[in-house]
């Protein structure tokens, strides 16, 4: 795309970032109402190959501009448009800077190296230390930041992406589920050094990236996809992962978030000692009304619904759907979340009607608008 077509773009952005409507969903009452379309959402819409978008800065600039307007404008939930552009390579960049390599099918999904040596044997010595610079997908990490940034020429807030992967996810990506539960079992020892390791590794990623970027807030979050039970037990999690994450508190002074696609409920009475950590998501495998008997009132709950509801049910079960979230959360500050829509029907354009009609009716349930 020609650099004055990026340009116009950027304009059109910034004239919708100062309008009445963005302002009216900057200050949207509670509960907020949010969708946003997945990876896969896009490259059907859109038509292209992730690893082209991972790859070339004009063609990445382009498609998150076209992304943000086109949500903006066809989405009249609470996300206001922002004048940010994020230098993403894929979904996993810091498990790379850990060593794991990381590849990426046309559709954005991950795919994530199963036959590391560590997998086989045992051995920290297998874990060399990362280099901030050079290490996984870093130099292309900068690549792309540094395209953003001359594209848009100061005038977007090009974001460099953080490690936000927690040490469990990378502890069972490197060693394999079943070895690492095993290990738990005949070297516990073993266990509490591979995931002290990976938490060391992040806490020195970001002892550069501020030095670097002159970042003084050093606030982060923690996504870790195997807080899930039963795939783990409270007790593996308060012995094992519960003093990482204690760790990683003090370390970053404050948790913006804890994200995991798993079941959270019986982990909630330990994740509870994260004294900073004030969003409590609620995915659709974490069940609500025991989140509202475990949580305290004065946490924020973000409820994010499964895409099959937003795009499948009918409006009854959508309805009533709500009607339950709006009950059992009476009180509390919340918002609820239309999470990684994607392509369900033959033609995309019939899941963006639904989509549409969803928030309307969340608006009137929700907020009786």
């Amino acid at each position: 795309m020609p650099k004055s077509n990026i340009s116009n773009m950027i304009e059109h952005l910034l004239d919708a970032q100062a309008s009445k409507e963005n302002t009216r969903r900057l200050k949207a009452p509670n509960p907020r109402i949010r969708v946003y379309l997945e990876n896969i959402g896009w490259t059907h819409l859109f038509g292209y190959d992730m690893n082209d978008y991972f790859s070339d800065p004009a063609l990445n600039c382009e498609l998150q501009l076209r992304q943000k307007l086109y949500a903006f404008e066809n989405f009249d939930d609470d996300t206001p448009i922002t004048p940010d552009l994020l230098a993403r390579v894929g979904h996993y960049f810091d498990m790379t800077v850990a060593g794991l390599e990381v590849e990426h099918g046309a559709d954005g999904v991950p795919v994530i190296q199963e036959d590391h040596p560590l997998r086989q044997t045992p051995d920290l010595g297998l874990m060399p230390r990362h280099n901030f610079f050079v290490s996984g997908e870093m130099p292309r990490v900068y690549t792309l930041y540094e395209g953003l940034s001359e594209l848009t020429e100061g005038r977007l807030n090009v974001v460099f992406p953080t490690w936000e992967r927690g040490p469990l996810d990378m502890a069972v990506q490197f060693r394999g589920y079943d070895r690492l539960m095993m290990d738990v079992a005949e070297r516990p020892d073993f266990v509490h050094s591979l995931l002290g390791f990976l938490t060391e590794e992040r806490m020195r990623w970001w002892d550069t990236y501020c030095s670097e970027f002159g970042v003084t807030d050093r606030a982060g979050g923690i996504a870790d996809d195997w807080l899930n039970v039963p795939f783990i037990s409270p007790g593996f999690f308060e012995e094992f992962v519960l003093p990482r994450y204690l760790e990683l508190e003090r370390y970053h002074g404050r948790l913006t978030r804890l994200h995991s696609c798993g079941n959270k409920v019986p982990l909630q009475h330990l994740i509870r000692r994260l004294q900073t950590l004030e969003d409590y998501e609620v995915n659709h495998w974490t069940d609500l009304r025991e989140t509202c008997q475990n949580v305290p009132p004065t946490r924020f709950l973000t409820i994010a619904l499964l895409n099959s509801d937003i795009l499948l049910q009918d409006e009854s079960e959508q309805e009533a759907q709500l009607v339950e979230v709006r009950e059992l959360c009476r009180g509390r500050r919340y918002e609820v979340v239309g999470s990684a829509l994607m392509r369900m029907h033959a033609d995309m354009a019939e899941d963006i009607a639904r989509t549409q009609r969803w928030i309307a009716l969340a608006k009137r349930v929700l907020r009786g608008e």
